[in-house]
């Protein structure tokens, strides 16, 4: 089908013309190519009574444990809400959305920043232009719906949309938070300013996940350029109007908009601390900008999880949903692979599909396909302040009691949340292995595949008891081949990037990998 391009303002808004494609069409509109893990994904079926949730009970476990953590770690405020089949089983708010003013966390009105969350709405909204035969495949250059910038790779190999879409496309890092004294150019961004800010192809694309938000801001000006409106718009009007998610925005601004919670910082024994807002860099603001509200998440969640069956606003069709959930590639087949987007796995045999978002906010959303239940879990502050920002800070506040623990990380909170909805991993703890095989310090695999292993790192070490101790947690008990999982519930402020479970590749030389359950990137061991 010949692509459909309006330039910017140049007519009335864009009237999508809406193509019904059968799973066969679909999914050669996505390349010939087979998909990693690929298969015809099981209908829409009804919930069995086992495994339907309880509303009282589901409440009585996120007061006890939010609460908890409140209490605890001090986090300022806080919302979930959970999901079944089409239904609300909880939307409710914790803390406060405003310290200041003791505005208490509304679970339909105030917004936080989902942060990553976002790339899963950016990602939606490729589905639908796939659909509707304005994309007409996924293996296409990503250059070929680029209008604004073309995107170039010394590796004599294009960089696909499928790439953009699979944290694959090889673009360097990028800064996330914006300057004070950057530019700040209104969406659409103008040619120049993309020209002079994407970063330059580090690797061959297609090769290895690792997270790259430019690949996801590129493909929101590919969407601008391919309808001819902003992101906004198109998230608006295909997104959050049909589903009725009436507190939901991209904001692409420097300050927080109405009712964004306010996130505060605590001094043992003393005062709450307002904590900045996290302006995000124009350039990759598309990868992480949204703002929205658990009420909202509890419609978003509830659209993928039936993807496109039952009552609620069809946003495409279910074969378009079944193609964003289906496992496209992963950098090992026991970690967590990805489809548009979508971080999937298995977990204790439930299909799950996730993201994550961690802007000083830390947001994450669980959609658990076979049971039809879905997690929306945010939250705002927490921890202690630096030293600049209690020079700073309000001291007529009325002070707080009481210690403060470490802020929360999202790989904590996952951990409890898959642990409660569908229990903890097993492992073997009578299972010998060789432990010296995997022992040492790992580094992060490098953007670049010829720079050098780069980040803080973690070691690797035999616990003396049959297993490993990782970053300083464990034990780690053997759990499959190559394959470690944690003995123990994962601490909920261990760091971002630690997990429940780790799988170890082997290469050439020496060469080792350490994969996270659920991540993009991982750890190497054996370069300078």
């Amino acid at each position: 089908m010949k692509r459909m391009a309006m330039r910017f303002g140049l007519s009335p808004a864009f009237v999508f013309v809406f193509v019904g494609l059968a799973s066969a069409t679909l999914l050669t509109a996505c390349g010939s190519g087979p998909q990693e893990g690929a298969g015809t994904a099981p209908a829409v079926a009804s919930i069995a009574p086992a495994d339907r949730l309880i509303p009282a009970q589901v409440e009585q476990w996120a007061d006890e444990t939010f609460e908890k953590i409140l209490a605890e770690h001090r986090v300022s405020g806080l919302a979930i809400a959970v999901t079944q089949g089409e239904e609300v089983i909880l939307s409710k708010g914790y803390g406060y959305a405003d310290w200041a003013s003791q505005a208490p966390v509304d679970p339909d009105t105030s917004r936080f920043r989902i942060g990553s969350l976002s790339k899963t709405f950016l990602s939606t909204a490729v589905a639908q232009l796939l659909e509707r035969g304005q994309i007409e495949s996924l293996d296409d250059p990503a250059n070929k719906y680029l209008e604004r910038i073309q995107l170039e790779s010394p590796f004599g190999k294009d960089i696909t949309v499928w790439d953009l879409l699979t944290h694959r496309g090889g673009l360097g890092t990028f800064p996330t938070f914006r300057p004070e004294d950057d530019p700040l150019p209104v969406p659409p961004l103008p040619a120049d300013y993309l020209a002079a800010n994407t970063p330059d192809a580090v690797r061959e694309p297609g090769t290895i996940s690792i997270y790259c938000n430019p690949c996801s801001a590129t493909l929101g000006f590919m969407v601008e350029d391919i309808t001819g409106q902003t992101l906004e718009d198109v998230f608006r009007e295909n997104i959050y109007e049909p589903l009725g998610m009436t507190h939901t925005t991209l904001t692409n601004a420097p300050g927080p908009g109405p009712n964004v919670a306010t996130q505060y910082a605590f001094v043992p024994d003393g005062l709450p601390v307002a904590l900045p807002y996290p302006a995000i860099s124009p350039y990759i603001s598309y990868a992480g900008d949204v703002n929205s509200t658990a009420g909202d998440m509890a419609k978003w969640l509830i659209a993928h999880i039936q993807e496109g069956a039952g009552a609620g606003s069809a946003i495409m069709s279910p074969e378009t949903f079944q193609l964003m959930h289906t496992r496209h590639v992963g950098n090992h087949p026991d970690m967590s692979g990805f489809g548009m987007n979508f971080f999937t796995y298995d977990y204790n045999g439930e299909r799950v599909r996730e993201h994550y978002g961690s802007i000083r906010y830390r947001s994450m959303e669980f959609m658990m396909l076979d049971k039809k239940i879905g997690v929306f879990v945010t939250m705002a502050g927490g921890g202690e302040p630096n030293a600049a920002l209690l020079e700073a800070a309000d001291t007529t506040l009325a002070h707080t009691s009481g210690p403060v623990e470490p802020a929360l990380s999202h790989s904590g909170v996952r951990a409890l949340v898959l642990e409660h909805f569908l229990g903890s991993l097993p492992f073997q703890s009578d299972l010998e292995v060789d432990l010296g095989k995997y022992t040492g310090f790992y580094r992060s695999i490098p953007a670049s595949a010829d720079a050098p292993s780069g980040g803080r790192g973690r070691a690797v070490e035999d616990s003396g008891d049959g297993g490993l101790v990782i970053g300083g947690l464990g034990v780690y008990r053997p759990s499959g081949p190559d394959t470690f999982t944690l003995d123990g519930p994962l601490p909920l402020e261990a760091g971002f990037r630690d997990s429940n479970k780790y799988v170890f590749a082997f290469g050439p030389e020496g060469l080792a990998r350490m994969f996270a359950h659920v991540n993009a990137g991982g750890l190497e061991r054996g370069r300078d």
